[in-house]
């Protein structure tokens, strides 16, 4: 079993996350998101998106999205170890700053608007 560098988590509990959060988020993203990062942090997801602008609506969207994301999660839960099937938290970003991904970064990129 293959271990991600960033956590004890395996690579297929990984796979299975980023996957359910992508089923989560299909015809919930506005073009007021700009980033969505997927962490494992204290035992618990983190959903992190980085908003251009803050707008209730969206983070309204994001609450539901985290909900999909808990209730696809228990769709895969004898797929994934037990620490994997975890809380999920939003945390909304609203920025304008530029966006720089670390490739080190413990996270994953599950969603990043094309910028000019």
């Amino acid at each position: 079993c293959f271990m991600s560098p960033t956590s004890d988590l395996t690579l297929s509990d990984w796979n299975w996350a980023v996957l359910m959060l992508t089923q989560a988020m299909i015809g919930a993203v506005s073009p007021n998101f700009r980033l969505v990062e997927l962490v494992f942090e204290h035992e618990t997801w983190v959903v992190r998106v980085t908003l251009r602008e803050e707008s209730k609506a969206d983070r309204e969207e994001i609450d539901e999205i985290c909900d999909e994301f808990s209730i696809f999660l228990e769709d895969v839960r004898d797929r994934i170890c037990s620490r994997a099937y975890a809380q999920i938290v939003p945390d909304v970003i609203v920025s304008q700053d530029p966006i720089i991904l670390s490739p080190a970064a413990p996270a994953r990129y599950v969603f990043r608007m094309r910028e000019s």
